[in-house]
């Protein structure tokens, strides 16, 4: 199953940092493992396809939508709502990155093409999300598809970042040095890589929604959403626990049995697109 580190792709958050995007492109990438996603974007809009994969996720209108199919079903998860029905249960599977504080990023000299796209070599340091300092190198490029990739991603992570109540307050020292060398990114270290970098226009209807979001409202509170404990304190941990909330459902009837199944599958479902898109 193609994933992304969290624990190896603070690229994420380090180049989720500058304005919104108005470029019109479709970049392959690849990670250090070899798996590939594919970003399309224009204007507000992003699409992220992993590849070999049935799930992907949408962004627009400053919501994150994440649109799974499972044998012709179709299910469409507003991030922004499960994050807020569910609380540190649906927390927990989101991306670390967006605790990455960037440190410095210098010049080394030296030159490298990416993607047929002439870039050069920069040296950046940051403290992780376990505090850690770390090194590593970046391939950046002043060309405007490299920006318009950089700008991308800044839409991805700034969206996930408001959906989970926090910010990237902490990588605005590198924001502001991207931003005044107006420099893109074409690789980050070894763990992630731009393979083909293309211009056009995408059909709006790559990011149309497959069907309206589940509403997930009133589940939250019947199931514990708002719950901050552990996989182990009931509520949705049981269910990320893997016991599917039959507890639950013992007590209830039939009604809670069924909302019990649909928080599962929901649940299961954001685990599931975020463990393909960031290895979660």
């Amino acid at each position: 199953m193609p994933t992304l580190s969290t624990r190896r792709a603070p690229w994420l958050a380090c180049l989720g940092l500058l304005a919104l995007p108005a470029a019109a492109d479709i970049a392959e990438v690849v990670d250090g493992e070899g798996n590939r996603m594919r970003f399309e974007y224009q204007d507000q809009q992003l699409r992220i396809n992993p590849a070999d994969q049935e799930g992907y996720m949408i962004v627009r209108d400053g919501r994150t939508y994440v649109v799974q199919d499972s044998d012709g079903q179709i299910m469409v998860l507003d991030l922004s709502q499960a994050m807020s029905m569910f609380g540190g249960m649906a927390r927990a599977a989101t991306p670390e990155t967006v605790d990455v504080r960037v440190e410095s990023l210098e010049a080394t000299g030296r030159e490298e093409t990416v993607a047929g796209i002439p870039g050069e070599v920069w040296r950046l340091r940051y403290i992780d999300e376990d505090g850690q300092t770390r090194e590593t190198d970046m391939v950046l490029s002043e060309d405007a598809r490299a920006r318009g990739f950089r700008d991308a991603v800044f839409l991805m992570a700034k969206s996930i970042a408001d959906s989970v109540d926090m910010d990237l307050e902490g990588t605005d020292k590198l924001q502001q040095q991207l931003a005044s060398r107006d420099l893109g990114v074409l690789r980050y270290g070894q763990d992630m890589r731009i393979t083909s970098l293309e211009t056009t226009r995408v059909d709006d209807a790559r990011f149309v929604l497959p069907a309206e979001p589940t509403d997930l409202s009133g589940l939250g509170n019947l199931f514990g959403g708002g719950q901050q404990g552990g996989a182990n304190g009931g509520g949705l941990g049981s269910l990320f626990g893997g016991n599917g909330g039959s507890d639950t459902a013992e007590d209830g009837g039939e009604s809670a049995d069924d909302a019990g199944n649909a928080v599962e599958n929901a649940t299961k479902e954001i685990g599931k697109a975020f463990g393909k898109l960031f290895g979660n």
